[in-house]
């Protein structure tokens, strides 16, 4: 993906989904360290739920990112009640031990009527509050002989809810009127003692603040579309209470791959876009033995061996952890999927691979269908009005090495656009082939690489009419061809895996097969300055202006059928995307993002000083700023095994390198402008 500097552009306030972060990962670059993981919404809580000081240290096991029940996330108990509260305090502290179920279910009941604590079963399901309002307390007169009652109304301002699967079903507007939500507990004095007779059915009320500390994301792993072996898959998270038992865990996660009512993922972001398990599969049971769940499936008897692969790199993906380690000692690490009860064993080729023939699993099994797969890669760049490549692998550059410049319109051979064609050299070697004159392209500011290195994409601004943008096949002969459709303006590129362009151009998006003309993607929001594709080739992050400042949106590509694809050409047809969301929360003045995993994106974001964010795309907080090289006007990423790429604008365009988002950078001795790694 590449971009460039944007003309002011305006457009109104996206739907947001601003949730704390609660993922907890570690954001380490193999050649330096850094892990840094913070809570950055503070939500001030009127007349809210206060955690009692009381009670005994305790652990309260989480593996965020990995199926298991063990971990390490310690937290002050909360305490039962004491006999002497009223009913509001009642309810307040049912609220706080209810806040770290299952780990604190004891404690939640005590605060129960007996006859309802045996069936107050919450789940997954919540309601997270911004702001609660002061609880308010009723006590009717008491009638006759009968028990004393009172009844204590919660409300407050909702910032999310999410189903009994883990999945956000709705957010709360940016700066607009956040949805409201009231419960009305009801309560009896027993024994002199205030205990709850109706508490929420199926559903928790937490704050901002305990919904970090008490959830976890997890990712599920939906097929890409249209449907086909050895694809990549496609991520989508969910929240799960920590301390959640590894089988209802199993249970609850195989469950959302299930498809919903009209065959669509049980998701906001990738409905119409992913696929889930085919339609008519049922779950049976979910099991665990040693490190390995084993999943029962019904309505798959008469599914292909493509269909049954899939559903079980979808299992694989989603339950098993790559590898054990001493905090993740009851982590399931492999899969075996079962049809009605029979163990089913996959081909002996996978991925292209021969492989043992075992009805256990796991993720390296299907390394294929891994959603941001990473090796090193070279980065293209333009300079004095080249485009240049060179290999940007994290091992080179860890020794002060990088690839050698290479042409990408005229390469010397195919190899010389890959990692490993050529030795590399110092990161200041000033270097460079003999330039190369492509007739009618014009002097590029843009160009960017399609992900399989077939495609080259070219934007020269001032060059004439309707062919500032040009594109073509990659060679020694290479010829682009003008686009049609798109004139000045061009503000950022970034290819599919399906070979199609993907542009921004003031303010609008369009689309641009490599055979046909550019035709404008709807519905997307106003002012879009940046924009990348992400590997899966079915999620893509928009920077879009708003107002004064920018922020971050992302949406689904809702792939059509392969005979609707050819007809693209014509300006009416057009791949459609989802609603956008927008994620990064409290980011300012985005101004350049590129895909850092599967999970996160990369933004350069601020002012005079920009700093490197890593946001994640299930709306958490943003998290690990560090300061970009002075001058920074770009970033780019290319996974794992390759470093990151600042372009800089000062010195008439320079571009660094680093093995890890807190640095060093390292200055390249040839200059260049708007480094992408393909995509």
């Amino acid at each position: 993906m590449t971009r460039q500097a944007p003309p002011p552009v305006r457009r109104s306030p996206p739907f947001a989904r601003s949730l704390p972060r609660v993922r907890w990962r570690s954001y380490a670059r193999r050649a330096g360290v850094l892990v840094a993981v913070a809570v950055a919404v503070a939500v001030a809580v009127a007349g809210c739920v206060s955690m009692p000081s009381s009670g005994p240290v305790g652990v309260i096991s989480a593996t965020p990112q990995g199926t298991s029940a063990a971990g390490d996330v310690i937290e002050q108990l909360p305490a039962g009640p004491h006999g002497a509260e009223g009913p509001i305090e009642i309810v307040q502290g049912f609220l706080t031990a209810s806040a770290s179920y299952p780990a604190n279910a004891s404690i939640a009941r005590e605060y129960l009527l007996s006859s309802v604590s045996r069936g107050w079963n919450p789940g997954w399901s919540v309601t997270v509050f911004s702001k609660f309002n002061p609880d308010t307390e009723t006590l009717p007169p008491r009638k006759g002989h009968g028990g004393q009652v009172a009844t204590v109304d919660v409300s407050g301002s909702v910032q999310s809810t999410f189903n009994g699967s883990g999945q956000i079903v709705s957010a709360g507007s940016q700066g607009g009127t956040a949805a409201s939500y009231s419960y009305q507990f009801s309560l009896t004095k027993v024994g002199g003692q205030w205990r709850i007779s109706k508490p929420p059915p199926a559903r928790r009320l937490l704050t901002v603040q305990q919904f970090a500390e008490f959830y976890r994301s997890q990712d599920l792993y939906f097929t890409n579309l249209p449907s086909s072996p050895d694809q990549p898959l496609v991520p989508d998270s969910v929240f799960v209470p920590v301390g959640t038992p590894t089988t209802e865990l199993v249970t609850n996660l195989v469950k959302a791959l299930l498809p919903a009512a009209e065959g669509d993922p049980q998701s906001a972001l990738l409905q119409k876009a992913a696929g889930t398990f085919p339609a008519g599969t049922t779950f049976i049971s979910a099991a665990q033995t040693g490190s390995t769940a084993i999943v029962n499936l019904g309505g798959l008897t008469r599914a292909s061996m493509t269909v049954l692969e899939q559903v079980s790199a979808q299992l694989a993906w989603t339950l098993a952890t790559p590898r054990a380690s001493p905090a993740v000692v009851a982590a399931v690490q492999s899969v075996e999927l079962e049809r009605n009860g029979k163990p089913w064993v996959p081909p002996k080729t996978i991925c292209g691979i021969r492989q043992p023939r075992s009805a256990v699993q796991n993720q390296a099994t299907y390394a294929c269908y891994n959603p941001y797969p990473s090796q090193p890669a070279n980065f293209s760049f333009v300079s004095h009005g080249q485009v240049w490549s060179r290999c940007g692998s994290e091992a080179s550059v860890q020794h002060g090495l990088v690839g050698p410049v290479v042409s990408v319109l005229r390469p010397a051979s195919a190899a010389g656009l890959q990692c490993g064609g050529s030795a590399p050299v110092a990161t200041k070697s000033v270097t460079t082939p003999a330039s190369v004159q492509v007739p009618a392209i014009g002097t590029p500011s843009l160009a960017a690489l399609s992900p399989d290195g077939q495609y080259v994409a070219v934007y020269s601004p001032g060059n004439s009419p309707n062919h500032e943008l040009s594109i073509g096949p990659v060679g020694s002969s290479t010829k682009l061809s003008p686009v049609s459709g798109i004139g000045s303006g061009v503000t950022a590129l970034s290819w599919d895996r399906n070979d199609d362009l993907w542009v921004a151009a003031n303010g609008d998006v369009f689309i641009v097969p490599v055979d046909g003309q550019a035709v404008p993607v709807s519905p997307v929001p106003a002012g879009v300055t940046d924009l990348s594709v992400a590997p899966d080739g079915i999620r893509i992050a928009f920077i879009v202006q708003d107002g004064s400042t920018s922020v971050v949106d992302i949406a689904a590509i809702i792939h059509t059928s392969p005979s609707s694809q050819e007809q693209r050409g014509s300006p009416s047809q057009a791949l459609p995307i989802s609603l956008t969301v927008q994620v990064g929360p409290g980011l300012v003045q985005a101004r350049s993002l590129a895909w850092y995993d599967a999970d996160d994106l990369i933004v350069l974001a601020g002012g005079s000083s920009p700093a490197l964010w890593v946001v994640p795309v299930d709306g958490q907080a943003s998290s690990v700023s560090q300061p970009a090289p002075i001058g920074a006007d770009s970033i780019t990423a290319g996974g794992a095994m390759n470093a990151l790429v600042a372009g800089i604008s000062s010195g008439g365009g320079t571009l660094a390198v680093s093995t890890g988002l807190e640095g060093p950078w390292q200055p390249l001795g040839v200059p260049g402008q708007n480094p992408a790694y393909p995509g």
